[in-house]
């Protein structure tokens, strides 16, 4: 009975995202301090080539996504691009629907850098522009995504890679405008709360990347017994069982996939509440290990 409920309430799901031919947003969504509103859940594309990138990200729009996170280094803006504007094409989502995240790094002319962005990702304009991880280059990279903030070429700035609060410290002297967000490797083994506290009071908030753990090393958090123990109980999978502890911590969260299965799955995660102890005995995990190291 359990799995014909659950299976009745994939059909109803489904049959909502393609109702009139546009799918339906599964994800809530956040108001930032720019006065943009983010949605919660979203797509990773680190390791994706331009190709997969398209696939993926077309493939996750179909399925309620409205957040897709990519950058300059990962050299698959253009295949980003074309995902979104195929799912923009097919009436499944419009422009304003979808929320691209985007990153520059210190080794290229920061101007130069938004500019190429916005003309790989042919999207108009760049929701969320991230400066990808600290450099000598940070007040000209800074300066530079507040310029593209007065132009519109962009909407919303922030920051990726910054573990500490002396980092967050010299960003916030440089920033006349503060950053929306903070995108940091964080999942149960790995929280930095005090840094996570400490941004918070600039109302920046703090987003996931690694939510499951690290690249190639998913099984260590998916074969942890209290992760194994919990998704049992709720008849889910661990991802999905991570992936809700991301949201109802106040985290926006970014699995990376290309598997259609566990794109779908990732997004299907609005059903059902961790209960309190729960969300304790998950965030009891932390152990301080990281497994990037930037």
């Amino acid at each position: 009975m359990k799995r014909q409920l659950a299976l009745l309430a994939a059909l109803l799901l489904a049959a909502a995202l393609f109702a009139n031919g546009k799918t339906t947003p599964a994800a809530p969504t956040v108001r930032l301090n720019s006065g943009y509103e983010m949605p919660v859940l979203g797509l990773g594309t680190w390791t994706l080539d331009a190709q997969t990138a398209e696939e993926s990200v077309y493939t996750a729009l179909k399925n309620g996504y409205r957040l897709i996170d990519t950058a300059r280094y990962y050299h698959n803006e253009q295949g980003v691009g074309k995902g979104v504007r195929r799912a923009i094409s097919d009436g499944l989502v419009t422009r304003e629907d979808v929320f691209v995240t985007t990153k520059i790094w210190g080794a290229y002319a920061p101007e130069k850098a938004i500019e190429d962005a916005n003309a790989a990702l042919g999207l108009g304009y760049i929701d969320l522009l991230l400066i990808h991880q600290p450099s000598s280059d940070d007040r000209a990279m800074y300066t530079a995504m507040e310029k593209a903030v007065r132009a519109g070429t962009v909407r919303s700035i922030g920051i990726s890679n910054y573990y500490t609060k002396k980092q967050f410290d010299e960003i916030m002297g440089i920033a006349t405008i503060v950053p929306a967000v903070i995108q940091n490797e964080n999942h149960p083994f790995y929280q930095n709360e005090e840094l996570q506290d400490y941004v918070k009071k600039w109302g920046v908030y703090v987003e996931s990347y690694y939510p499951l753990g690290g690249r190639g090393h998913t099984q260590d958090l998916f074969g942890n017994r209290t992760i194994a123990k919990i998704a049992a109980a709720h008849g889910k999978s661990s991802a999905q069982i991570l992936l809700r502890w991301h949201v109802q911590s106040g985290y926006i969260a970014i699995p990376g996939s290309s598997n259609a299965r566990h794109i779908a799955e990732n997004i299907s995660i609005f059903d059902f509440a961790l209960s309190k102890p729960e969300m304790e005995q998950i965030r009891a995990l932390h152990t301080g290990k990281r497994y990037e190291t930037w």
